[in-house]
Parts: C-alpha cells; sequence; structure tokens
C-alpha cells in the first residue's frame, strides 16, 4: 500500500491556510496513487497554539474546519492532527480540550483519537492547555490493514500505548508529531523509533512538522521505518515535502535524501529557517539590523540574508567615537560581500547632545557605565526609527552568553522583535562563521581574528568583564542545559571562584532577560517563553544549602 507522509510548514492560527495546504498536498498523494496521507499533529491550528486555545471562538472554528476537511477528503483516508473540545454544562461552563488525531476514512466519516502523554518541558506546555485522552486502542483499518495511530509523545508512553495496538492487530504503526529541533540532538527520536519498530516486528511511520513558529523551530525529518528497525525512507530537514513510502508487510520502500551529521551546517539552517518563517508569518518582507563589525552582527547579517535574499537586508554601522576604524571597514567589507545595504549614521553628535541635555543632573559624579549604556540606547532608537519609518522587522544579534551574565544594555543593544542568536553560545558563533566561509570569505577573516568588545570605551574588551568564552560557556552550559549546582560544576573542572561569578552575573540578570526580544530556540533549555525565574528574589540558598540527595 502506498502511504503519503506531508512534511509541511504551518502557520498557527491560520486555519483557512492550513486547511488549504493540507487538501492540496492530500490531492497530489491521491494523484500519486496513495491510499492513506499522513499530517503532523495540530495541523489544522499550527503548534503550539497557546492560549488560542482558551478562546471558546477559535475551538469552534477549529471543529468547523476539520468537519470541513473530512466532507473534502474523498478517495483517500488521511490522518490529521486537530483539536477535539468538549463543553460540560454546570455551574460554571467548563471545556476539555483534546490534541486529537482525526481519521478520515474519504467517505466523509470522522473519528478522534485523543492524546494520553501530554508533555511539559520549556516550550512545550501541554498539561496547562489540553485533557488528557482516554485509554483506547486507537485501530483504523485502511485497504484491509489495521492501522495503529498515536499522538507525539504516546510513541514512548509507559503504558504501552502501540504495544496494546500491536496486540490487537495494527499491522502497522502511525505517529503523528510537533518534535522542536534541538542542536546536536538530531538523532534522538529516530533511535526511539527504531527500538519500538524493532520490538514490534512491524513498520512504524512517523510525520513530524516543519518550520518555524514564534521562538520554536521544527526540522522535519519524518521517517519511515520497517519491521527490522531499519530506516527506509526520510524526510528532509527543514523543507517541506511529501514523502511516498510503501509498505508490504513488514517491508518499508521509499526515498533517503542525503543526510547531514554536521551539527552546525544544522543550527544554520534551524536559524535561516527561524528567521524566515519568523518574517513571513508575521507579515515582513524586509529587515534592518546594527552591523558593529563585530561576530554576531556579522553572522546575524548573513543568516538573514540566506533567509530573505540580500535586497531584502538592510545593515547600518552607527559609529560613535569609540568605534574603530577596523570595525567601520570590517562591516562595509561584509556588506559588499553580501551584497546588502549598508547605511552609515555616526552617532557622535547625538552623544554630545544627550550629554550636554544631562550635565546638570550628572553633577559630582563620576563617569562609569551609563555613558557607555547611553550610546547603545541611541543605536537602539536610530534602529527602530528606521525600522518604523520603512515597516522593516528589527533582528538583534545578542547571543546566549551575553543575555546569560546581562553583558547586554535594556533598550540599547538587546532592542529587536527577534533575538536571531540568543539561544547560540559565543564560543559556537565562531564554528558558525567557520561554516559559513566554508566556500569563500563572507565574514571578514579581521572578524573572526580580533577581540571581542562592545566599543563603548576606549580601548575595551569583553574579556575585561567576563571570562574567557570557553570558560564562560562551558560553565553556563552545566548550570542552564544540565542543571548542575555550584559544586558539581567546579568539580567538572573550573574554578570555584569564577563559577560564582558567573552565578552571580546570571541570577542578578534576570530582570533584562524578561524585557528581551523572543528568541529563536535550538537548545533544550534556553530563556524565552520556557525560563520562568521570578525577578523580585534573593539567590543566597545557591551557595548556602547544601546538594538534594536523588
Amino acid at each position: 500500500m502506498k502511504i503519503a507522509l506531508a512534511q509541511i510548514n504551518l502557520t498557527i492560527g491560520d486555519l483557512k491556510g492550513n486547511i488549504q495546504k493540507i487538501l492540496g498536498y492530500t490531492a497530489r498523494a491521491k494523484e500519486l496513487g496513495c491510499k492513506l496521507i499522513v499530517f503532523p499533529e495540530m495541523a489544522v491550528t499550527g503548534y503550539p497554539p497557546g492560549d488560542l486555545l482558551t478562546r471558546r471562538e477559535f475551538l469552534a472554528a477549529a471543529g468547523k474546519a476539520v468537519n470541513q476537511l473530512a466532507r473534502d477528503i474523498v478517495g483517500i483516508a488521511a490522518v490529521i492532527g486537530g483539536l477535539e473540545y468538549h463543553t460540560a454544562d454546570g455551574g460554571e461552563r467548563k471545556v476539555a480540550v483534546f490534541n486529537t488525531a482525526f481519521f478520515c476514512d474519504g467517505q466523509g466519516s470522522i473519528r478522534g483519537w485523543h492524546k494520553r502523554n501530554l508533555m511539559d518541558f520549556d516550550l512545550i506546555d501541554e498539561r496547562r492547555y489540553f485533557t488528557p485522552g482516554r485509554q483506547e486502542i486507537a485501530l483504523e483499518e485502511v485497504e484491509g490493514l489495521s492501522v495503529g495511530i498515536s499522538v507525539g509523545e504516546d510513541m514512548d508512553d509507559p503504558e504501552s500505548i502501540m504495544e496494546a495496538q500491536l496486540e490487537a492487530g495494527a499491522d502497522f504503526l502511525v505517529n503523528i508529531g510537533c518534535f522542536p529541533y534541538y542542536f546536536g540532538q538530531e538523532s534522538n527520536t529516530q533511535e526511539v523509533l527504531s527500538q519500538i519498530a524493532r520490538r514490534a516486528g512491524k513498520p512504524v511511520l512517523w510525520v513530524n512538522q516543519v518550520g518555524a513558529n514564534d521562538e520554536a523551530i521544527f526540522a522535519g525529518q519524518s521517517l519511515a521505518v520497517d519491521g527490522l528497525g531499519h530506516i527506509c525512507a526520510r524526510g528532509s530537514a527543514f523543507q517541506e515535502e511529501l514523502i511516498v513510502v510503501e509498505v508490504e508487510g513488514t517491508q518499508v520502500k521509499g526515498q533517503m535524501p542525503p543526510v547531514t551529521t554536521n551539527s552546525i551546517a544544522m543550527l544554520h539552517r534551524a536559524l535561516v529557517l527561524g528567521i524566515r518563517d519568523y518574517a513571513v508569518k508575521s507579515g515582513f518582507t524586509d529587515v534592518v539590523l546594527g552591523l558593529s563589525g563585530g561576530l554576531d552582527s556579522a553572522i546575524t547579517a548573513c543568516l538573514a540574508v540566506d533567509a530573505l535574499g540580500k535586497e531584502h537586508v538592510h545593515c547600518v554601522s552607527l559609529p560613535s567615537p569609540y568605534t574603530s576604524t577596523t570595525s567601520i571597514t570590517d562591516a562595509k567589507q561584509l556588506a559588499e560581500n553580501l551584497g546588502c545595504e549598508l547605511k552609515i549614521i555616526p552617532i557622535a553628535d547625538a552623544l554630545a547632545s544627550v550629554k550636554s541635555t544631562l550635565l546638570d543632573s550628572f553633577i559630582d559624579v563620576n563617569l562609569d557605565v551609563t555613558e557607555e549604556n547611553i550610546q547603545a540606547r541611541l543605536r537602539g532608537m536610530f534602529l527602530m526609527a528606521l525600522a518604523n519609518k520603512y515597516g522593516w522587522l528589527l533582528l538583534n544579534s545578542s547571543n546566549k552568553s551575553e543575555l546569560a551574565v546581562g553583558y547586554a544594555t535594556l533598550y540599547g543593544d538587546m532592542a529587536g522583535s527577534l533575538a536571531v542568536l540568543s539561544d547560540v553560545y559565543k564560543s559556537d558563533l565562531y564554528r558558525l562563521a567557520d561554516w559559513i566561509n566554508r566556500e569563500r570569505e563572507i565574514i571578514p577573516t579581521s572578524i573572526l581574528t580580533k577581540p571581542p568588545s562592545a566599543e563603548l570605551r576606549p580601548n575595551q574588551r569583553d574579556a575585561d568583564s567576563l571570562p574567557p568564552y570557553n570558560i564562560l560557556d562551558g560553565i553556563l552550559r552545566l548550570v542552564i542545559e544540565e542543571g548542575k549546582n555550584r559544586e558539581e560544576v567546579a568539580e567538572a573542572g573550573y574554578p570555584q571562584e569564577t563559577v560564582d561569578e558567573v552565578l552571580h552575573l546570571l541570577v542578578r540578570s534576570e530582570f533584562k532577560r524578561r524585557q528581551a526580544a523572543p528568541g529563536l530556540r535550538v537548545t533544550k533549555r534556553g530563556f524565552g517563553r520556557g525560563w520562568r525565574m521570578p525577578l523580585a528574589a534573593k539567590h543566597q540558598w545557591l551557595w548556602d544549602a547544601a546538594p538534594v540527595d536523588d
């Protein structure tokens, strides 16, 4: 039997557009002789819909969309992710919303199977919105074959949903998912699916969403696994695709596109997709960013050109009295290499004007970081003015290392509508730059070799205020991603004094991160929607409390 796996890019809330795309892919699959087409989790609504799920009118519209699909899909069966809701009358009307896999039989009938194993981690907080499904065995028949259907993390449910389906006579298993991309962890789902197929001795088909919705990025890479656990077909990474496979007994036949094992190449593609989808789905065609002559803004510019095209990327150099001629030269060279526009707007006069205005208010106080921050805030003001005037989207270039320790100016170089690099450590940016320059020099070598500097005072270097980035990033990874305490981080080989310095910087910078631009997420633990640390809090327990026994 021919089966189509529809790895598609969906927009949250765009019910009409999502339905049109589903019907378009269904028509293509039918023309190719497929008897079944499978779409990702929550394909009707886009994923994750967040608080849209609290709006009754949205739930009603999503329900009507599913009914339309049941009417319009004819002559081919389909598994489609969506939502189902039940309203209970009482003293207060309560709504139970279910993350649902709908089965359309191609003859006008439709049935829904509810996800049971709801996920709560970082960007994904399903228990806030959904009610777990009941213990039902989701089996449907297509062309005489019994199909076991599950949603997302139900594939690895401790109650063995798939095993129950096999015991009930499933000939093959289908799972629809929306699994976010995480840097360096591309093969985890593949290993889980292969193990399931080997244990079951039956084929397993998995369809994953592709595209970016707000902070979350989905890589696609849908899979078809035979009864021996071998990967027999795979969707491409970060692009829409209709994957056609043929299932016969325990065997699966399909196409295998080239697979990259280069995690930096995957990171590059993820960030490019994140920029493109955030801009396009938000209604923007053009972006603007400050080009300082440093590494972070250089990489952001390269990613933006790859995402939107050079004619849609507008770079701005905003030199101050402390900006080196090398930085201006590097910014010009980068813009020339990319072929995109570069405006040069000096801020020296504006800086002098602000200082003069504040002169009477700053009597008998010394120069300090305040004057440095004025420069960053002037740059933010000019960039926002250009964004407002021309309807451009302002990209922010702050990296994860800086945001973690507060090495950024609130309302200054933190300004922007999308923080492209906010989940990428500085040390990984050098690797990303090498990848960008793999065929020709796009980012000038001088940008890669000069010491990082904010250039807000004479002879300033990042190393004056921070540990070396390889040490800083190593500590931050252990604390943020792995949840290690200060003693465990020190045991990993980092000086206790440096560990304590980094922890102090991390906790005292929370107020900045709460006001930062939304950022593209590429790790399992990062800042933004899934980071919910309190602001008005004490953190002495970090140093006083003994580790909790496991």
